[in-house]
């Protein structure tokens, strides 16, 4: 198993990859567009997290800017009737944030946006993931919350004192997006709580 690939951006597209080792291999990648967004300039050292596909005679090997990519890209390989194909084109639709959120919410018109995304695989997706990829909103960049940072450290730090793990409250906060901006802080801490609570039992 390959579990990364650093070497020098030789060539990329929307598409693909192809990335050059110090040892003179040069790797060829298939790449969601989020992927190709976050590489540097072609010729410029790069490192992509990768998964090899193994189905009958078929070999190729994807890749992906950040393990969460990976990790959501591998999941929704497991689910019946969702391939590499579509699940590159989900990955490349909605940013990771958007569809955790999608999935918890159990919204199908947004996941049916997605190129080749029916109603009947979207909710397929809710049934198979609901629950699954909350975790993924621990690698959300900030911006990405919905919520502004004060407010998120606003409410972190109050209920940690609290006792309850800031990783905890932010992927919350991620989830609730900009249902949490709405609130006011004191609102927004008594929700988070609910939730929290609602999550170990």
């Amino acid at each position: 198993m390959i579990d990364h690939i650093i070497g020098i951006l030789v060539h990329k597209s929307p598409v693909n990859a192809v990335v050059e080792t110090a040892m003179g291999l040069a790797f060829e990648l298939q790449i969601p567009i989020s992927t190709f967004e976050a590489l540097p300039a072609e010729g410029q050292a790069c490192k992509i997290y990768t998964h090899m596909h193994l189905a009958q005679d078929d070999l190729r090997l994807f890749g992906f800017a950040s393990p969460a990519e990976r990790e959501l890209y591998q999941q929704l390989n497991r689910i019946s009737g969702v391939g590499p194909k579509s699940a590159l084109s989900i990955i490349s639709t909605l940013p990771i944030p958007t569809f955790v959120k999608a999935i918890e919410r159990e919204e199908s018109a947004l996941l049916t946006k997605v190129p080749g995304i029916g109603m009947k695989s979207a909710q397929r997706l809710i049934i198979e993931l609901k629950g699954k990829l909350r975790h993924l909103m621990d690698y959300a960049e900030p911006g990405q919350l919905g919520v502004e940072e004060d407010k998120v450290t606003e409410v972190e730090n109050a209920l940690q004192t609290l006792g309850f793990s800031p990783k905890d409250v932010r992927r919350e906060l991620s989830l609730m997006g900009e249902e949490a901006q709405a609130q006011a802080t004191e609102q927004l801490i008594k929700e988070v709580i609910r939730r929290l609570y609602q999550r170990s039992r």
